[in-house]
């Protein structure tokens, strides 16, 4: 799923900027430019100060007449927080005012994360899940379709949106995502209908062919029946990848008991780290992982 595959990586996450002024290095809560720009709007009449504040830099639009009504009402609303701010810190002792403790797993007040039997127990149950979607996506894709790697495949050409008639290929298998699937390439529902989550929470079926002397990746929207296409809902979101046909030549690579029984378990793992019960039953990932236990 997205949200494993891209921990830790280059670029996956954005720079934290300001609420106020939009610059990085900094929030609304310690900014500067909160104060210098308060000063002027606090005169009567309000002083718009455009071609004095340095918030101009990191918000240019605040230049334009149209948008000084919203510059207004953002300074105050950010000279109010930094006041309330100020007031805690002052209250407290330390500068630091502490809210009772709780698992940020389920909510309880009597544990943390680490000692969390509710997260064990989600997570376990992730694992389960994920081995019952990898032994079934075995037997039908791999054992029964034989769509593994040396195996060629019919695949249909996508020239355009409108076109009707595609141009029918032949592709070698090079290659196919073993490491990355899990349950989340479903479509999470096992009557075939689809439910949509949020694009962390999936995951690409990506099967790489090669056509004379080009490399593409493929789609499994048509070609296969509804139970499998349920199963890899998600495999390639490029709308003019070719589309799979038919299987020409099987090539049912074993994979080995491991690659089942392993079931993904960093990656379902991960899944609680840093995430509630309650945001995961929200994203219906929770649901997903009932269906497949």
């Amino acid at each position: 799923m997205q949200i494993y595959n891209n921990d830790g990586k280059p670029n996956t996450r954005s720079v934290a900027r300001c609420g106020y002024c939009r610059a990085a290095g900094h929030n609304a809560t310690n900014c500067p430019r909160v104060a210098e720009d308060y000063a002027y709007f606090k005169k009567s009449p309000p002083v718009i100060p455009v071609g004095k504040s340095k918030t101009l830099k990191s918000c240019s639009w605040y230049a334009t007449p149209r948008y000084w009504g919203e510059w207004y009402g953002n300074c105050l609303k950010a000279h109010k927080k930094q006041l309330r701010v100020q007031a805690k810190a002052a209250a407290s002792p330390t500068g630091v005012t502490r809210s009772a403790s709780k698992c940020g797993f389920c909510g309880s007040l009597n544990h943390n994360r680490r000692n969390c039997e509710a997260m064990d127990n989600y997570t376990a149950d992730a694992i389960k899940a994920n081995r019952n979607w990898r032994r079934t996506f075995y037997n039908i894709f791999v054992e029964q379709m034989g769509i593994s790697e040396g195996a060629l495949l019919n695949i249909k050409e996508r020239a355009a949106w409108n076109e009707s008639d595609h141009k029918e290929i032949i592709g070698i298998v090079t290659a196919v995502n073993w490491d990355e699937l899990s349950l989340f390439c479903a479509s999470g529902g096992n009557n075939g209908r689809h439910i949509y989550r949020d694009e962390a929470y999936r995951q690409d079926l990506i099967v790489t062919v090669q056509v004379g002397t080009d490399t593409q990746t493929i789609t499994f929207e048509k070609g296969i029946s509804d139970g499998a296409r349920s199963l890899v809902k998600y495999s390639h979101s490029r709308w003019r990848a070719p589309h799979f046909v038919s299987v020409l030549s099987p090539s049912a690579t074993p994979l080995g008991d491991e690659w089942i029984e392993e079931g993904h378990a960093k990656a379902m793992a991960f899944l609680t780290k840093k995430r509630s019960k309650a945001k995961l039953d929200e994203a219906k990932v929770t649901d997903l992982i009932n269906q497949w236990l």
